[in-house]
């Protein structure tokens, strides 16, 4: 449970005192649950409102409110509470994590739920803090809100800039450091170093070159994201004010508007330089922007999304404590009026590999750790959940005494199983509220944790070789089979075949052959990376699904939008392998367009217009692009050939190296005999290990494993296996028909029974009480069916259905539904095969308010009242085929190894190449932005500027160079005719 401090519930008046008109007090959230862990829809909190300048005297209002209750009645509480003007417009505005920044909440959010997903530190009674917190506002009838002096603010600083541009006011001293780097008189290393550390000891981390914003990471929270900084970089040409990420975001936003052309945000840097965040303030920047201050649904979900993505794809390493190990692109889509339509999640080659094996002082993805914390005793039970240091997969790390306990269950933990100020009970809360507001249902989050304990315990499968036969291995520990196979709901019988022998076909003759030792372990691995992956790609679909706009689907008009790049940084780990690989050949990809815009293009464009221009010399990558992705002598191709080769092994792929690039300058290899090579990259030269290089480019899903999965009695184990998402829709709809067939056929039959004997009875049949009649509604099983038939209710099917005889099938109405021809004829078989039983109950006239009375059941739920009958975000096929056109290049998880087809799947670094040439062709048709992120220490100290890390990424990155050609070049180009 949280540590949440309880409120007096007593407090019936406001708290009084001094108050700045920003209500600057931090928020305080209370939950009245004295008896151990409830749930949130059963608790109430105490949410502190901050009026400000709206209340002299008050510094916050306490209101009781629930997890339901919306921002429209708690502002009317607040109102009531301190009596204010009725007749003025209010809203509720919420300051986030980002920098103290608000966001106005829509009358029917819920301020609860969003307040959950405050960091354990803003729960607590900390009433110092400047961020976390509601503010009352008041609205003006044009829908702007009021932030007291701060258009005056903005105009005297407008005033004083101007002032000193015409010489009415002195210059800054000379110890003043320049805004943008291009002002530098004298221009060399020594000078930029100087800037950017004077700039940055001043709590200044924002610094132009020209249109580049540099950005240096100072591993502290910095007072720069609140409301007057979001108005003052509104509408202004970048460069005009003091650096900061807003107006590169402003600008990017306005120029789409402009010209009508898509843009992008390029944002690359180290591990550790602060990308991620970065990333965070320009999406929800460029989402208030669009909407002047209101949260759209579309931010809501993105809000949701965040930490879903986190705790699933980020993990501590030994450069970063989050540190993404995937890439991803975000795009938000525009209307041409500017307000959001949508957003889009793509990502790029997610590290499976540690799932099953983590450097030392690393850790394994986030949400393992969080489920093992926070899991309640009932979910422990039911999933089967151990000790975090009994899972292979957790505690590959040395051992260390501590003095802390993980829980109530261990008295030593695993080295860096804890990071310092986490809490990982409450993150398993937070991941759970998210998972809720992306639209993961409850049923559906059980799976999901189901099926991660099922991958820890597969880790615990062990090996051994039988005793009277050599070329067969056995399982040490089959107690966790029955465990396993109970998480997957497949039969222990299979599982046990499918990771000890294999299938292979020889002379048109199926065979059974056994694992190896060391061939086994594989096998298990592959399996528990291919349903991590698996899961993975299903929760980034699902999210674009409800990031989707329905109106995409229909409309063929040009679509507007922003994409902002967060992909993983440059890497040089003391064990490098295929993962640092493809990562750092993406990196180089991205600098590669970094060097064209930035340098080739720009110079190319002052030649052909006949300007007098002295070329500059910048360093080149093309050489070591093509090195490692042009055919056919490409490294990532002879990995692919090697791949093709049965008796191949790590020692041939690195003698093909040799003999066809050893004399090139970007290649190197060791003098000693050692299994690696060296690439010299732009940001040095980096040593690759070849062990594992071929595996891991060829680590596809075994047919017999997917077999066995798709074997599940679990549709959500099913579904993660389907390679055709709408083929795996269509199939789950045909299945929940048959079932609603069957049951309601069977209600029938129990019904007409009861009827029956209850017909002679002396007592008024209406006073029967008919809810055990249709006691198999509420069952989890049938929900499904209940939403079917809650659809066949809505208004599109009432012409169809009126113009039917009443007496109609179910299975008829079920058939007018477009799922294709053959489906269609199968229902018609079914409907004419139920259509002739005498006792069914759509023959019998005196049931046929059957569905009426189901559905009244339905209504009759207490929780109903203002709720939507259905979910939201319900799969449908159009959006299906949408989404899948838009994935078709990222198949990574999808790739099976066919026994009977000779042609193999693509390689995994085969299907990133592809990726990476989707992203750079999305890339080449927007106008770019860059945003370079300079990590300032390796220690995360904050404010620590270390001036060798600091040169060094800026050497690499060629800041020098492109300092020299955006002060010698032509920022502003007119056309003429």
């Amino acid at each position: 449970m949280y540590r949440w401090d309880v409120v007096n519930r007593l407090v019936e008046s406001c708290v009084g005192g001094a108050s700045g008109a920003d209500g600057s007090c931090c928020t305080i959230m209370s939950c009245h649950d004295a008896g151990g862990r409830r749930r949130y829809e059963d608790s109430e909190f105490t949410l502190r409102v901050y009026p400000g300048a709206l209340s002299e005297g008050t510094i916050y209002c306490p209101i009781t409110a629930r997890k339901v209750t919306s921002a429209a009645e708690v502002i009317e509480r607040v109102i009531e509470r301190l009596q204010l003007d009725r007749a003025r417009l209010y809203v509720l505005a919420e300051v986030k994590e980002f920098g103290g920044e608000e966001w106005i909440l829509n009358p029917c959010d819920c301020p609860a739920q969003r307040m959950m997903l405050w960091p354990r530190m803003a729960l607590e009674n900390r009433l110092g803090g400047e961020d976390y917190r509601f503010l009352l506002r008041e609205k003006d009838l044009d829908g702007s809100i009021r932030y007291g002096n701060l258009q005056m603010w903005l105009r005297v600083t407008e005033e004083r800039r101007r002032m000193v541009e015409r010489g009415l006011l002195p210059q800054p001293p000379a110890g003043q450091y320049v805004a943008d780097l291009c002002a530098l008189p004298d221009l060399n290393e020594r000078t930029l170093l100087e800037n950017l550390r004077g700039r940055f000891r001043q709590e200044k981390i924002y610094t132009y070159v020209g249109g580049i914003l540099i950005v240096v990471n100072p591993f502290k929270f910095l007072p720069i994201y609140n409301p007057k900084y979001v108005k003052m970089y509104d509408n202004h040409r970048l460069g005009k004010l003091e650096p900061h990420i807003y107006a590169v975001a402003d600008a990017a936003y306005h120029a789409m508007l402009q010209r009508r052309r898509n843009q992008c945000i390029v944002i690359s840097g180290e591990s550790g330089s602060g990308k991620t965040q970065s990333t965070n303030f320009l999406i929800h920047h460029l989402t208030a922007l669009s909407q002047k201050g209101f949260a759209s649904g579309v931010e809501q979900i993105i809000l949701g999304a965040g930490p879903v993505l986190e705790a699933f794809g980020n993990a501590k390493t030994a450069h970063n404590n989050n540190s993404s190990r995937f890439g991803k692109f975000i795009q938000v889509n525009y209307q041409e009026s500017g307000t959001v339509r949508g957003a889009y999640v793509e990502k790029y080659l997610l590290e499976k590999s540690r799932l099953v094996y983590q450097e030392h002082n690393e850790r394994n993805y986030h949400v393992f750790y969080y489920l093992l914390a926070g899991a309640s005793e009932e979910e422990r039970k039911a999933f089967h959940l151990l000790k975090p240091e009994e899972y292979h997969y957790l505690n590959q790390i040395t051992k260390k005494v501590h003095r802390q306990h993980w829980g109530n269950y261990c008295e030593t933990e695993l080295d860096c199983f804890m990071v310092e100020g986490e809490d990982l009970k409450h993150d398993f809360e937070r991941l759970q509220l998210a998972m809720e507001m992306v639209g993961f249902l409850p049923t559906t989050r059980k799976q999901i944790f189901s099926l991660l304990s099922a991958i820890l315990l597969l880790g615990n499968i062990r090996y051994k070789k039988k005793t009277y036969r050599d070329d067969s291995i056995d399982i040490c520990n089959p107690e966790v089979l029955p465990i396993v196979s109970e998480l997957l709901e497949v039969k222990e019988e299979m599982l046990f075949e499918a990771l000890t022998t294999r299938k292979t076909v020889a002379v048109g003759e199926r065979l059974i052959v056994p694992y190896k030792l060391a061939e086994a372990g594989t096998v298990r691995d592959s399996m528990a990376k291919s349903l991590y992956g698996a899961l993975f790609d299903w929760i980034v679909f699902r999210t674009n699904h409800a990031l989707l706009y329905n109106k995409d689907l229909e409309d063929s008009d040009k679509i507007l939008s922003i994409g902002v790049l967060d992909i993983f940084g440059f890497e040089d780990y003391e064990n490098n392998s295929f993962e640092q690989f493809c990562i750092n050949f993406a990196n180089e990809t991205l600098q590669h367009y970094f060097n064209q815009h930035v340098f080739k293009l720009e110079q190319e464009e002052y030649r052909s217009e006949g300007i007098s221009w002295h070329m500059i010399d910048y360093i080149d990558n093309t050489t070591c692009i093509n090195l490692i992705s042009k055919k056919p002598t490409a490294l990532l191709h002879l990995l692919d050939e090697e791949c093709n080769f049965p008796q191949a092994s790590n020692q041939t792929l690195l003698d093909k190296f040799k003999r066809q690039h050893e004399g090139s300058g970007y290649i190197e290899f060791p003098a000693v005999m050692e299994p690696a090579f060296i690439i010299r990259h732009y940001a040095g030269k980096v040593k690759y290990s070849v062990k594992d290089f071929r595996e891991k480019n060829t680590d596809h899903m075994r047919p017999d494993i997917v077999a066995l999965l798709k074997s599940s009695r679990n549709a959500f184990i099913c579904g993660l296996m389907g390679i055709d998402p709408v083929a795996t829709f269509r199939w789950a709809v045909i299945r929940a028909y048959f079932r609603a067939l069957v049951a309601f056929r069977e209600a029938g039959k129990r019904h007409k029974e009861k009827k029956t004997t209850t017909s002679g009875s002396d007592g008024p049949v209406q006073n029967q009480k008919s809810v055990d009649t249709f006691s198999f509604l509420h069952h989890p099983v049938h929900q499904r069916s209940l939403e079917i038939l809650q659809r066949c209710k809505d208004d599109k099917y009432n012409s169809c259905i009126s113009r039917r005889n009443p007496r109609t099938p179910l299975s008829d109405l079920q058939g007018t539904n477009t799922l294709g021809d053959k489906i269609s004829r199968r229902c018609e078989r079914v409907s004419s095969f139920s259509s002739h039983e005498e006792e069914g109950i759509f023959v019998n006239s005196m049931n046929n308010k059957l569905l009426e009375r189901a559905q009244g059941i339905l209504m009759r739920n207490k929780n109903y009242k203002a709720k939507p009958s259905l979910p939201k975000h319900l799969l449908d096929v159009k959006s299906l085929k949408y989404l899948s056109c838009l994935t078709l290049h990222d198949r990574i998880t999808k790739s099976l190894l066919h026994l009977h087809k000779k042609k193999k799947p693509p390689s995994i670094s085969a299907q990133f190449n592809v990726s990476l040439n989707k992203l750079m062709e999305t890339l080449g048709q927007s106008e770019p932005y860059f945003v370079k992120c300079i990590r300032s220490n390796a220690e995360k100290l904050p404010l620590r500027f270390n001036d060798a890390l600091v040169l060094r990424q800026l050497r690499y990155t060629g800041m020098l160079e492109t300092v020299r050609i955006q002060r010698s070049g032509y920022s502003i180009k007119y056309s003429f005719q």
